[in-house]
């Protein structure tokens, strides 16, 4: 005989959103920890005498909510906290992780590659010089508690006196505005939905075809100077962005 399940069917109440509830109850206690695979929709079925119907409209609200993800070919786990980006401040990564609070000891930045190139057609026109003009490249995997999240490329202005041998784990902001002595105005940015691949699943721990976020920008100088243009490419299961907008 099914045990009471803690679902009322004489309640006005639909029975997806008390099964909602009681997950969202069990994650708050701590019962599913970031991470961890609920059980099944067929155990939920049998544990609560629901249909798979009532199960998986409980589970895609709290999909919905942010509070679990889907994982093809592993299950139903509770998300992990996503890192909030308010788009009405310009910010270093650094910068974000600081102000919501995460201990800058949790943070580590792994530099992949730093050298010079020559710029490309595409990211010469971002920074509006010729082809062939030489630039810093560098290639970073930032990670929170060991777990990798984003993985950027910034291209910058050689002739602003920047080499490859900078420390790079630095925010590069803070290497051109306390370094350098540059003014940062602000930025332009873009951002993409797109699929993981290749390298980049790789080293952001990704089956090939997760979702990810793909973040474009190119940061002024005065005299509205493009001085680095980057690209980013983040984990959608741990971002989430926030634009202000007024009339």
């Amino acid at each position: 005989m099914k045990q009471n399940s803690g679902l009322d069917p004489s309640s006005p109440v639909p029975l997806y959103f008390q099964l909602q509830e009681i997950l969202r109850k069990q994650i708050g206690a701590g019962e599913y920890k970031p991470g961890d695979l609920i059980p099944s929709e067929k155990e939920l079925q049998e544990r609560f005498g629901v249909s798979r119907i009532t199960v998986r409209n409980a589970i895609n609200g709290l999909v919905f909510e942010d509070l679990l993800v889907k994982k093809q070919g592993h299950g139903t786990m509770v998300a992990l906290p996503r890192i909030v980006e308010d788009f009405s401040r310009l910010k270093s990564f650094t910068e974000k992780m600081r102000d919501l609070g995460t201990d800058p000891g949790r943070i580590e930045t792994r530099v992949l590659r730093a050298e010079r190139i020559s710029a490309s057609e595409r990211i010469g026109a971002h920074l509006k010089i010729p082809v062939s003009d030489t630039l810093i490249y560098i290639k970073r995997l930032r990670l929170i508690d060991d777990e990798p999240v984003a993985v950027f490329e910034s291209y910058i202005r050689a002739e602003l006196g920047i080499g490859e041998d900078e420390d790079f784990t630095r925010s590069i902001y803070e290497i051109f505005e306390k370094d350098h002595k540059l003014k940062i105005i602000g930025a332009e940015k873009s951002i993409e939905a797109s699929c993981a691949q290749g390298e980049e699943a790789a080293l952001l721990h990704l089956q090939e075809g997760d979702s990810t976020l793909i973040i474009r920008h190119t940061t002024f100088a005065e005299g509205n100077l493009p001085i680095e243009y980057a690209e980013g490419v983040y984990r959608a299961d741990r971002y989430k962005y926030i634009v202000r907008l007024k009339r």
